[in-house]
């Protein structure tokens, strides 16, 4: 059989497991053969030949366990002088095997197998089990292995001219760019994989559909749903043309998965009738149920709960026949949910239980937290709150442990799944805090930071700090304990269910069908232990007694001392402030090193708060007069409510962690009717207070590096924006005085100023200043960017990903622009610029929050420079005083109107406003991480 006519079995259809979303189905190339054996010839004789070929016909049915079975027994019958190349055919056919069942560590033994006994052999052999190793570590979240096998099989490819090969190859390769949210690099390797295929003969009908079903996957979860729609469209009439029903039928569930993240839901259920038809009718009943399984996901969106239920419940039967583990469970937690949306709880609580059950037997992780999470929502719905902690909790700690495993980092995942994620670490801090447990609350405080970074950045790691988690009280752990032996038990009893059952009927022995009963009804009694778990009077005895303990505050208080003693190691008069916004109130968290946390709420509504929140924003970036009536109506919700307290232990330093939109404006602008608050105290904001190095002071020799971008003009477009930016007239002037300050400083001004000259000497100082412009896109990370003098810009993901700034104590970023063309977030990408930063080393960054005055910042940096030269400055204190003294200034002549930051129509400011009094001028600059 030649390699390249079995199209087929090149490739396979993935999603992420639906846990609740709508999935996007993603064209991975296999870029095989149904066997490495085709390539040399030869037979196979007698029953291992058998075997292997009944093996082979299941599999081409889906009855995969079958299959399994049949090479399995074509490997014993293989004569021990056979050619190693009929054994590796086999491994290499389990490995394809294993993978449809979902079972990839035992793929990845398989494909290795086959590559051992392939080692001195055929160069294209090794070229496909590289390939098949590179997708099956991508789906354990492996990135590094999955690279360098596909970086194997790529050079392979090139070596025997295989141009098909490599254009395969380098699609799979984008989709370990995809998996991290590295958008933009999956879309290169992506338009690298079309201009190969465009330039070989023997590309099919299925590469050219494929690739653009790629792209438009891509597109999807950037959210630019026209373009996704646009390749998707391209990609159907492209399979519509070669008669590829298979095909058609992907780009129909893609179709319908674009336009129900649109909302377009009649769209959207069209598409997802058309794909199930085509799937139905090419007997593909995996991809018939689980675009059922979208279906009924979307059904239950729109309302229409009983439909949905139907739908879902018609794609089990399916699933559990084919034995696919991972689509089974996802779709009983869908089904947990459609049945939690129409308040059966008892239900719900059952089907949830039965995908926890799969997830833990078979490892994912991932998948069991948002059991667990949507387990948590259960028992809030039905007024259970104590017990929606634990379960949170549970979901949270899961969570953190899979971000501190730095080796398999987790993928990023469509954004609808990480929106429920960050949504639970949310709920459980809003539980917390109804419950005044304000330790513990700081605590997920910390981890909610990290989650919403993840937002923004793509996967964040975490450290020995956050790998814990959020602490779990003595009763919570015996709720726990007593869980997991539940589940245990279940774990063990479906194993040998299993096991049974793979015998047939006629051939079980008496005992062995006495068993099997046995073990049935043992598993219907766990069923309804499971359910009646909560209502136990174990669990009411344990309930209760974490009530009573939540009111002393006692167990939490272990995880306090740590607390308060980094706390104090910053100063006695350092506070932590922490607000989170709720729908309906604002809630103060603050830590002091002399007393336990306390919350505050401030009832307010959001949407009052997000009001007040842009009218500020725009009276400082207008400098109008009115920035000091939306200044004190802000200190009036942040500050006043915790006044007297910091009055109490005379608090001289605010670290300061802000939650969504409050991240757009700075605390130290607030203004209680008399002074803004930077006249009385310091402010350090912070991204989490475990994650931050707060109290490693730097060297005490200053070792600077600063770059400018001064003169010339770029222009370029990025997405939908087109960028005109000028060379900073004052940025010169910046630096220039500088040298005065700093005389053993290295300058780089304009095409000196280049990425190349930059990052390989970045890391040998300890200070750097880029006064140039920058850009932070709210949502798309993969559209921010630092532009350098030379007119080259460097992404977010190329700092993520390249830049090492371990020894760098300081980054400034003299003008950096957030919430670009006026699109309001979160506030996700101020956050995850902070992240950003501290994860490539750098301890601390000073950064603007819109595009400051050209002239106002050379003002200001110099008297910050001048200021943390000092004995004993800290970065904290040298921006408060040089913050100050722009306040201080009696007779000042009017400043420049140029801005760093993308060129716009200015707004008319008054007079008595263009001087560095406004706080436009002095505001702006935030110090996020180590303020030492």
């Amino acid at each position: 059989m030649n390699a390249d006519s079995n199209h087929r079995n090149r490739t396979l259809y993935q999603s992420v497991a639906v846990r609740g979303c709508i999935a996007f189905l993603l064209t991975v190339y296999l870029s095989a053969c149904a066997s490495l054996h085709d390539f040399i010839g030869g037979k196979h004789v007698g029953r291992a030949e058998v075997e292997r070929h009944a093996g082979f016909t299941a599999y081409q049915k889906q009855d995969y366990p079958a299959a399994l079975r049949h090479y399995q027994n074509a490997l014993v019958y293989l004569p021990a002088d056979n050619s190693d190349a009929q054994r590796a055919d086999l491994y290499y056919k389990m490995g394809r095997t294993y993978l449809k069942l979902q079972n990839n560590t035992a793929a990845i033994a398989s494909f290795e197998h086959a590559l051992a006994l392939r080692k001195t052999h055929s160069e294209r052999d090794r070229a496909i089990l590289h390939n098949m190793l590179g997708l099956t570590h991508q789906k354990t979240g492996n990135i590094e292995k999955s690279r360098a096998h596909l970086n194997k099989a790529l050079e392979l490819r090139i070596i025997t001219r295989n141009i098909l090969g490599e254009a395969r190859t380098l699609g799979n390769m984008a989709a370990t760019y995809l998996a991290q949210g590295r958008y933009i690099k999956a879309i290169e390797h992506y338009q690298q994989a079309q201009q190969l295929f465009a330039k070989t003969a023997r590309a099919t009908p299925t590469d050219l559909g494929n690739i653009q079903t790629n792209l438009s996957s891509v597109y999807a979860e950037m959210g630019q749903y026209e373009k996704a729609l646009t390749h998707q469209f391209r990609a159907l009439a492209i399979y519509q043309q070669a008669g590829n029903t298979a095909g058609i039928a992907s780009s129909y569930h893609n179709i319908g998965y674009i336009e129900s993240e649109q909302q377009n839901y009649a769209a959207a259920l069209d598409a997802f009738r058309q794909a199930v038809a085509l799937r139905e009718k090419i007997q593909d009943r995996f991809g018939a149920a689980e675009t059922r399984n979208n279906y009924g996901l979307l059904l239950s969106e729109m309302g229409r709960h009983k439909a949905a239920l139907s739908a879902l419940l018609q794609a089990l039967p399916v699933l559990e026949e084919l034995n696919t583990r991972i689509q089974i469970a996802a779709t009983y937690d869908s089904i947990g949910s459609v049945y939690a949306r129409m308040n059966r709880h008892a239900s719900a609580l059952e089907a949830f239980q039965k995908a926890l059950l799969i997830w833990h037997e078979t490892g994912d992780r991932e998948s069991e937290r948002i059991t667990l999470a949507n387990m948590g929502d259960l028992f809030t719905q039905s007024g259970q709150d104590t017990l929606a902690i634990v379960f949170y909790k549970l979901a949270v700690n899961i969570s953190e442990a899979i971000r501190e495993e730095l080796q398999i980092l987790p993928q990023q995942e469509q954004k609808a799944y990480l929106n429920r994620v960050q949504g639970f670490y949310r709920k459980l801090a809003d539980l917390l805090l109804k419950q005044d447990r304000v330790i513990e609350t700081q605590q997920i405080l910390d981890l909610l930071k990290i989650q919403e970074a993840t937002n923004f950045l793509g996967p964040v790691r975490g450290n020995t700090s956050t790998a814990t988690g959020v602490a779990m009280l003595s009763p919570e752990q015996q709720i726990q304990k007593q869980y997991a032996q539940l589940l245990q038990q279940s774990i063990h009893i479906g194993k040998e269910l299993a096991v049974l059952n793979s015998i047939d009927r006629s051939d079980r022995t008496a005992a062995q069908n006495e068993k099997l009963r046995q073990l049935i009804k043992q598993e219907q009694q766990l069923q309804r232990a499971f359910v009646s778990f909560i209502e136990s009077s174990e669990i009411r005895d344990l309930i209760d007694q974490l009530g009573r303990e939540v009111r002393t505050q006692m167990p939490a208080l272990e995880y306090l001392r740590p607390l308060r003693d980094n706390l104090k190691r910053l100063g006695e008069h350092v506070v932590l402030l922490y607000p989170l916004i709720m729908q309906d109130r604002l809630e103060l968290v603050l830590v002091t090193g002399l007393s336990p946390p306390l919350h505050i709420p401030v009832p307010i509504d959001h949407q009052d708060l997000n009001r007040t929140v842009l009218n500020f924003r725009t009276a400082l970036i207008g400098r109008q007069d009115t920035v000091q009536k939306f200044a004190q109506q802000l200190y009036q919700w942040l500050i006043k409510p915790v006044e007297h307290l910091l009055t109490e232990v005379n608090a001289d330093t605010i670290l300061y962690a802000p939650d969504g939109i409050l991240r757009y404006v700075p605390l130290a602008a607030l203004h209680d009717g008399q002074q803004w608050l930077i006249q009385q105290y310091k402010i350090n904001n912070i991204t989490a207070f475990s994650l931050t190095d707060l109290d490693t002071r730097p060297v005490k020799e200053a070792k600077l590096l600063a770059a400018a971008f001064t003169t010339g003009n770029y222009t370029f477009t990025i997405g939908d924006q087109t960028f005109d930016f000028s060379g900073l007239r004052y940025a010169g002037e910046e630096v220039n005085n500088l040298t005065e300050i700093y005389p053993d400083m290295t300058k780089l001004l304009d095409k000196n100023f280049s990425p190349d000259t930059v990052i390989t000497e970045i890391n040998q100082f300890n200070i750097v200043h880029f006064a140039t412009h920058a850009a932070l896109v709210p949502d798309k990370a993969y559209e921010s960017f630092i532009l350098f003098g030379n007119g080259e810009r460097v992404t977010v993901d190329q700092v993520k990903y390249e830049w090492n700034l371990t020894n760098v104590d300081l980054i400034v970023l003299s003008a950096c622009e957030t919430a670009l063309g006026a699109v309001f977030g979160q506030g996700e990408e101020i956050l995850g610029l902070g992240f950003l930063m501290e994860s490539a080393g750098a301890k601390a960054t000073l950064a603007s929050l819109w595009p400051v005055d050209d002239r106002g910042t050379q003002l200001l940096m110099n008297k910050f420079y001048t200021e943390l030269k000092q004995h004993g400055a800290t970065k904290a204190a040298a921006l408060q005083k040089a913050q100050l003294s722009m306040l201080s200034e009696s007779v000042l002549s009017p400043v420049s109107d140029a801005d760093r930051g993308v060129l716009r129509e200015r707004d008319a400011a008054p007079a008595s406003n263009q001087h560095t009094v406004h706080p436009y001028y002095w505001a702006p600059f935030i110090l996020i991480g180590n303020g030492l």
